[in-house]
């Protein structure tokens, strides 16, 4: 009987480890168009700074499976884009994205999984754009410099004011994108497991 149990527990520790994978490609998938398909530049000054939505999904899959999931998915994602639509930042910008979109992913799941309720959603939603922002200025600062071929003090007088405000803009659109879209994503996922899965030991409780 104890064999059947286990058995049977096991059968369905699979199922529910094959769905999330499914639903964490499809969210790379969703991450990977919005980021080739929808981009536009915020500032005419510095048009190379575009808008895109692609961290949206990575944040999603946080949300319903954790950090480790969806700093999966976002690897893939930057890899993909630094071999097609960035192809011309190569490393410099592989690393950029994976490293800023991470540390927003992890933070933003900190706070939610430790604060919970609408408090939680303010502070990790105002700790996602700070870190976004603290990560992607230095980084810039070196990958602007290099793409324009330009010192320290062009790159101050000329494009610190639009790099600090296109990444605080940049993520709190994604951001709040994400805080709406969450609850009801994570409310059709557990119609989907027909709420028998336990939560994943990364994964935040749900509001």
């Amino acid at each position: 009987m104890k064999r059947v149990d286990f058995m049977s527990k096991t059968s369905v520790s699979n199922k529910v480890k094959i769905r999330r994978i499914t639903v964490t490609a499809v969210l790379s998938a969703l991450s990977i168009v919005l980021m080739a398909t929808i981009r536009f530049p915020l500032f005419p000054s510095a048009a190379f700074y575009e808008m895109e939505f692609s961290d949206i999904p990575i944040l999603m899959c946080s949300g319903l499976f954790g950090p480790v999931y969806a700093l999966v998915s976002l690897f893939t994602v930057c890899l993909i884009q630094a071999i097609t639509v960035s192809s011309a930042s190569g490393i410099i910008g592989f690393l950029m994205h994976f490293l800023s979109s991470g540390f927003m992913v992890l933070v933003i799941w900190l706070y939610r999984k430790k604060v919970p309720g609408k408090k939680g959603i303010v502070l990790s939603t105002l700790a996602g754009i700070t870190v976004m922002t603290f990560v992607m200025v230095p980084m810039n600062m070196i990958m602007v410099r290099l793409f324009l071929n330009i010192d320290m003090m062009a790159f101050l007088d000329g494009y610190m004011l639009v790099c600090v405000g296109f990444n605080i803009i940049k993520s709190a659109i994604n951001i709040s994108v994400f805080n709406l879209i969450i609850p009801s994503l994570k409310k059709e996922f557990d119609k989907l497991m027909g709420k028998k899965e336990e939560p994943a030991a990364d994964a935040p409780a749900a509001e």
